[in-house]
C-alpha cells in the first residue's frame, strides 16, 4: 500500500536526461505494432520515438523512423496524429 510518507518505487527515480529505457521502450512498440498491423498505433509509437530523437537533437533517427509509419496513410481526420506527424516531417525535411 503505498502511503503519503513513503518513497516513491525506485524505477520512477529516473534521470529524465537519460532516455534508453523510453527509447528501447518505444521502438519494442513500433515492432509490436508492426507484428500485428496494428497501423494506427504504429504511428502512435513510430511518432512519440521521432518526438524523443528531436529533443536529443538526432533528426535523422526521426525521420528515419516517421517517415516510413505515416507512408501509405490517407489524409483523415479520423487520425489527429496524422497532422502532428506531416508538420513534424516538415519540420525535419527543412
Amino acid at each position: 500500500m503505498v502511503r503519503g510518507g513513503d518513497a516513491p518505487h525506485p524505477q520512477l527515480k529516473r534521470d529524465p536526461a537519460d532516455t534508453a529505457a523510453a527509447e528501447q521502450s518505444l521502438r519494442a512498440a513500433t515492432a509490436i505494432a508492426q507484428s500485428q498491423e496494428a497501423r494506427s498505433f504504429e504511428l502512435r509509437a513510430a511518432l512519440s520515438l521521432a518526438k524523443l530523437y528531436r529533443a536529443a537533437n538526432r533528426d535523422a533517427d526521426a525521420h528515419a523512423v516517421l517517415a516510413p509509419a505515416v507512408e501509405g496513410f490517407p489524409p483523415t481526420q479520423q487520425f489527429p496524429e496524422l497532422t502532428e506527424v506531416q508538420t513534424l516531417l516538415a519540420a525535419l525535411n527543412r
